[in-house]
């Protein structure tokens, strides 16, 4: 590296000695001074340390996370626009029925209001040789004017609705290619992610790899030990009267060991709102599907107050959720690459904790 800087100076030196010597013009001259004033090549990255490659690498992951809940918030819409699109589709097909046979009935009306403009009542009545049926036939005619003008404005008041219907559904198709648009963005954006932080492991020996996944085997443990130190709730069984939240940590706990996935509520697979609302599903309780909408279900616990199975929430945009599991310590779904586990309480900067059910 430092001898293709060397090189590049010292044709920048000769380009300007030709230059004075009347062999080159102002081009290779300008050509020379750009050479000089350009950036020197820059060197290699420095290589990393592991904890600097750990740092980076959980920062990456867990914005690849954050950006996993957005993904499920906008497939969410996504799927309730179609719904939506679908019904407007079904109630504009049969509102253009429902006008389509209203025009006729209105052409029907204006046609017979035609037919009888020319004569007034008194001259029909004149004309008639039966007074008493033609006095009967006005009553009648008075009632079917006015179903004419009935239908006229059935028809009048059908017409504007099916507008608003047409309005409508352009407005959810567009907002319907927005949202799938979205979508794709947030999903090449989490890959990004990913993709970066392989790049920081890559760039350190195997060695050292494998020392962190050790690292991160031995934080797990301790995690798993500290939580089931005191009274720990059985992976498979619940004790008789416990609490809607225990039966949700027990099926977390039943979980462990199983891999982050971005827009996953299991069974086999969990990003963190998937596991945590799969978990309070097993209790009987419905939550809503993001983190960012969980904090708003059950009411608000402090740190002092937290029980097994609250739900803990993380970071400034609500981006992580997990469950409380006792002795200061959760069990989540942490981000890609990872597995359901078990962390410290303060682990990650602490948003909020709520209380389900």
């Amino acid at each position: 590296m430092t001898s293709r800087c060397t090189e590049a100076v010292r044709l920048g030196d000769r380009l300007r000695r030709l230059a004075r010597n009347g062999t080159l013009g102002l081009s290779a001259l300008a050509l020379a001074g750009a050479l000089m004033a350009a950036p020197q090549l820059a060197s290699a990255d420095p290589p990393l340390t592991v904890e600097e490659a750990k740092v980076q690498v959980a920062e990456l992951e867990t914005e690849a996370a954050a950006i996993d809940q957005e993904y499920v918030g906008v497939k969410e819409s996504l799927a309730q626009s179609k719904a939506q699109l679908k019904q407007k589709k079904a109630d504009l097909a049969a509102q253009t029925k429902k006008v389509e046979r209203l025009r006729v009935q209105a052409g029907q009306a204006a046609l017979a209001q035609y037919q009888n403009r020319h004569l007034d009542t008194a001259a029909k009545l004149l004309l008639s040789d039966d007074t008493e049926d033609f006095l009967s036939q006005v009553s009648t005619l008075e009632k079917v004017s006015e179903n004419q003008n009935s239908a006229l404005q059935d028809y009048q008041s059908e017409q504007a609705k099916l507008a608003e219907l047409e309005r409508s559904t352009e407005t959810e198709t567009a907002q319907l290619t927005k949202e799938q648009a979205e979508l794709s963005k947030l999903r090449k954006s989490s890959d990004s992610k990913i993709a970066e932080s392989k790049t920081v492991l890559d760039r350190l020996t195997e060695e050292e790899r494998q020392r962190i996944a050790a690292e991160e085997s031995q934080a797990q443990a301790a995690a798993q030990a500290t939580a089931e130190g005191g009274s720990p709730v059985s992976s498979t069984t619940v004790p008789a009267g416990s609490s809607k939240g225990a039966t949700a940590l027990a099926f977390a706990k039943s979980q462990l060991g199983k891999p982050y996935r971005y827009a996953s509520a299991g069974p086999d697979a969990y990003d963190c709102s998937g596991l945590t609302s799969a978990a309070w599903a097993k209790a009987g309780v419905s939550l809503p599907r993001t983190s960012q909408s969980q904090i708003g279900a059950g009411r608000s616990v402090s740190k002092s107050e937290l029980q097994p199975g609250d739900l803990v929430f993380y970071y400034s945009g609500i981006s992580h959720v997990g469950l409380y599991a006792g002795n200061g310590q959760i069990i989540h779904a942490p981000r890609p690459g990872k597995s359901v586990e078990y962390a410290a309480l303060d682990s990650m900067p602490f948003a909020g904790a709520r209380r389900p059910g």
